[in-house]
């Protein structure tokens, strides 16, 4: 049977040809109608939702799966729904994809509709064939090649494979390894000459970077090297507190998770839907508000979201004031006075490094499914996985804490 290819896996290949390659066996789909039955009911004419089509192309077998297919005189008009709130170029290649395979399965497509509720557009999916033909041959060649060098990107920061890729980066002595090392900089060093971990180790002096922050980098390249954590600078030891993580809906603009985990109770403050977001946010106030010591978070997305929230309701400004007062972000301690054996510094990045493991296998914008699905069926599982997901940040957030407790006093 030919390796099957849908159009995720492609969305996946366009962002990491690696973590494509490492999890292409592991996929699990459960498909709504078989293809026989697809076929069945747009033979008889009817509008289909969730079909499923599929044809080969250079050895692969090509899924389709569009929301819907509905008939449009003696054509089809496929149907992909959307949340965002602009049209993506990747929509272009994406209609391409489930038009080819409906055309190769023997239905000619009239057209693809784009319905998101912030806009709708019609595609002629023959505009995209060409990048899309690219796109499957050179997912069939990797069969016959090894397995593809690691690149950062920003979704390195959620994925399951940093540490082995970031051991991949070290072994080759790939400048790419070094935390926050901009490419400008990267690529003035690699033009002098410097063009390996190494090589930066043994640079005395490098007259596009003042010695403190050339200091700085080299820490972190021995860091990836000798494989353990190097302190940068000093910093004070950080007091007993509460750890804050908000999960909030992707397109809603609703915060509708406030997680807190006080000595080691999880206390969840949950939205239902937007009308309850003020009175429990009031809650989230009033009990932080009984607490002492600092709020720690991870990334300023904590902050950022209690300002949009106090400007929102005035009543609530200067309660809000007073507590970001309190906050303390443990991202930005680690950057400023840590070099660790890693190439992203992320919440789970770090954390997998300390063996912390997740119960789940979500991030932020699957939780928010996961809690659109609770809204929808009232499936209670679907809750607790979000729960379990969130409690799991916040604990995370407190073991590298403590683990800064522990280099700082060690």
């Amino acid at each position: 049977m030919h390796e099957e290819v849908w159009f995720e896996d492609i969305e996946q290949f366009l962002i990491c040809p690696r973590k494509y390659s490492l999890e292409k066996e592991y996929r699990n789909r459960q498909d709504i109608l078989s293809e026989q039955e697809t076929r069945e009911m747009m033979r008889l004419g009817f509008s289909v939702e969730k079909p499923i089509l599929s044809t080969e192309l250079f050895g692969l077998n090509l899924v389709s799966d569009p929301q819907a297919a509905v008939p449009d005189g003696d054509k089809w008009k496929i149907v992909l729904r959307k949340t965002a709130k602009s049209f993506k170029n990747k929509y272009i290649i994406e209609a391409a994809f489930h038009g080819y395979v409906f055309s190769s399965a023997g239905y000619i497509v009239s057209q693809i509709l784009i319905d998101s509720p912030h806009f709708t557009r019609q595609i002629d999916w023959r505009d995209g064939l060409t990048r899309l033909f690219a796109l499957i041959e050179n997912i069939a060649e990797l069969k016959t090649q090894d397995l593809p060098e690691p690149k950062p990107v920003s979704q390195c920061k959620t994925c399951p494979h940093v540490l082995s890729c970031t051991d991949v980066l070290v072994k080759k002595q790939d400048l790419l390894a070094i935390h926050g090392l901009k490419d400008k900089t990267r690529i003035r060093l690699i033009e002098d000459g410097i063009d390996s971990l190494t090589a930066l180790i043994q640079t005395k002096e490098f007259k596009n970077i003042s010695k403190e922050s050339l200091e700085k980098i080299k820490k972190k390249a021995v860091a990836l090297i000798e494989k353990r954590e190097i302190v940068l600078s000093e910093y004070q030891e950080l007091p007993d507190g509460v750890f804050l993580d908000i999960e909030s809906h992707a397109n809603r603009n609703f915060d509708y998770l406030f997680g807190i985990l006080l000595d080691e109770s999880y206390i969840p403050f949950l939205s239902e839907n937007e009308e309850q977001e003020q009175t429990v946010f009031a809650k989230v106030i009033t009990f932080l508000d009984q607490t002492d010591g600092p709020i720690y978070h991870y990334c300023p997305y904590e902050p950022a979201r209690f300002s949009s929230l106090s400007e929102r309701w005035p009543e609530f400004r200067s309660s809000v004031l007073k507590i970001k007062k309190r906050f303390v972000d443990i991202y930005q301690i680690l950057c400023k006075h840590i070099a660790l054996p890693l190439f992203t510094y992320s919440l789970k990045s770090v954390a997998r490094l300390y063996d912390f493991r997740w119960r789940t296998n979500l991030d932020g914008l699957r939780a928010s499914r996961y809690f659109q699905l609770w809204l929808s069926t009232h499936d209670e599982s679907y809750l607790k996985t979000v729960l379990d997901y969130n409690e799991d940040d916040t604990r995370a957030t407190k073991m590298i804490w403590e683990r800064l407790n522990s280099l700082r006093n060690n």
